[in-house]
């Protein structure tokens, strides 16, 4: 055949390749669609939906070396944040933001701002950020942490080992796991076996609908499978607290507790722990449901409680009014009370400085300055005199009365017998435990 005939030949089946190519072309193209279709997956769908109101927190940390005596060194750590309010609200963990100097937030379409405390909750490891100079931004659905069901989907969403934004997946393992943060203190957590790793915390953990369920907080380094998350009821009744009032406002039982050491409760029903129930309040929740000082405190709910910020972390998902069960014993028989519980008396700070320290302060140059003492108030007691300032209570600074008051309201609201105040007498300056 020649090289005519030969070309003849092949040409059908050239003409025959390029009229089907078209078609093939059309079968890749619908595959190739239909492939993107079947791979939009609930879980795609959630993540694109929560992913933009993610961010990561970036702080510097100041800190003193005590062997060195040149000065202070900076340190920078990450961790991750949600939008919860498009005025820049940003909700994330205590622990991420600690002790920072300074705060930057990087959001998910590479915008950067700076942010500031407004305020924290550092037993109940929360936090709320305030981003300065931001527009508008995307916020997060939330959900609900009440009616999740074990093994539902879940996603954790943040900037796990500082690589970035980074997704995992998996499943509800607990609805409430009880856990030790830290010795005296426990807390309810979501428990999922979703990848959650340092600089996970404070992040997302989202439902197959792309709703906030829980902040997530790396607790565990050494454990595989194993991640918890704050139920997102309790961070969001905690961050509208913190916002609206400064502070978490939990329920008063009218009382206040001390810790026991341990060893004083071996070989006894409380093993797990208890506090002792030092003053009830006349007229408060504690007296009327017939509570007396010397009674030991195991239960809230029935819920153990082994120390008194185990009970201020139990109450801080209440609200005032709520009725609560507590569980007692006295002379080693067992007894549940319910009480109504209320808010802590408006006036308590006033009522406690002038009844129970039983001293008159006023702003002097700059420091709160006590201009009387009653040989008879907790002040005297304390060895304190007229003419010492007080500088700061629990580590808080104080300028005027009204913070001095303040201060003292919030430790009758923990629960608490004592408050710690930072005392300056001429040169000399220290911390003074003081029983109120």
């Amino acid at each position: 055949m020649d090289a005519a005939g030969k070309g003849a030949y092949l040409s059908p089946m050239a003409h025959r390749t390029w009229s089907l190519s078209p078609v093939l072309s059309l079968l890749w193209l619908w595959s190739a669609t239909a492939s993107a279709a079947d791979r939009r997956t609930p879980v795609v769908e959630a993540v694109e939906a929560a992913t933009p109101a993610v961010v990561t927190v970036e702080v510097q940390v100041e800190r003193q070396n005590p062997f060195f005596g040149w000065g202070p060194t900076v340190s920078a750590g990450a961790g991750s944040g949600v939008i919860i309010h498009p005025n820049g609200l940003v909700l994330t963990n205590a622990h991420v933001v600690e002790g920072a100097r300074d705060i930057t937030v990087h959001t998910n379409d590479g915008g950067a701002f700076g942010a500031a405390v407004v305020a924290m909750e550092a037993d109940l490891d929360l936090a709320v950020l305030q981003v300065e100079d931001a527009p508008s931004l995307p916020t997060i659905a939330l959900g609900s942490s009440s009616d999740l069901m074990l093994g539902e989907s879940v996603i954790a969403i943040g900037n796990a080992m500082g690589l970035g934004l980074t997704v995992s997946t998996g499943v509800v393992s607990s609805i409430r796991r009880d856990v030790e943060v830290r010795p005296g203190l426990h807390q309810s957590f979501i428990q999922t076996d979703a990848a959650i790793n340092p600089g996970n915390s404070g992040g997302a953990l989202v439902n197959i609908e792309g709703k906030l369920i829980g902040i997530n907080t790396a607790i565990r380094q050494d454990a595989e499978g194993i991640g918890f998350a704050i139920p997102v009821d309790r961070a969001r009744k905690i961050a509208d607290d913190l916002v609206s009032f400064g502070s978490v406002r939990a329920p008063w039982l009218g009382l206040a507790v001390e810790d026991l050491d341990d060893r004083v409760l071996r070989g006894t029903p409380l093993a797990d722990g208890a506090v002792v129930v030092t003053w009830t309040a006349d007229g408060g929740p504690a007296r009327a449901g017939g509570v007396v000082p010397g009674d030991l405190l195991c239960e809230v709910d029935g819920l153990p409680i082994a120390s008194r910020a185990d009970l201020n972390s139990r109450l801080a998902e209440r609200a005032p009014g709520d009725r609560v069960a507590i569980t007692l014993y006295r002379k080693g028989k067992r007894m549940k009370v319910s009480l109504d519980t209320a808010s802590v008396p408006r006036d308590a700070g006033h009522e406690l400085l002038v009844s129970v320290l039983g001293v008159t302060v006023a702003a002097q140059d700059g420091l709160l300055v006590v201009t009387r003492a009653s040989a008879g108030g907790t002040w005297a007691k304390a060895h304190l005199q007229p003419g010492d300032a007080v500088v700061a209570a629990d580590g808080r600074p104080l300028k005027t009365t009204d913070d001095l008051e303040a201060a003292l309201g919030r430790a009758r609201g923990q629960h608490r017998g004592t408050v710690l105040l930072t005392v300056r007498r001429g040169r000399y300056q220290g911390h003074v435990e003081v029983e109120i």
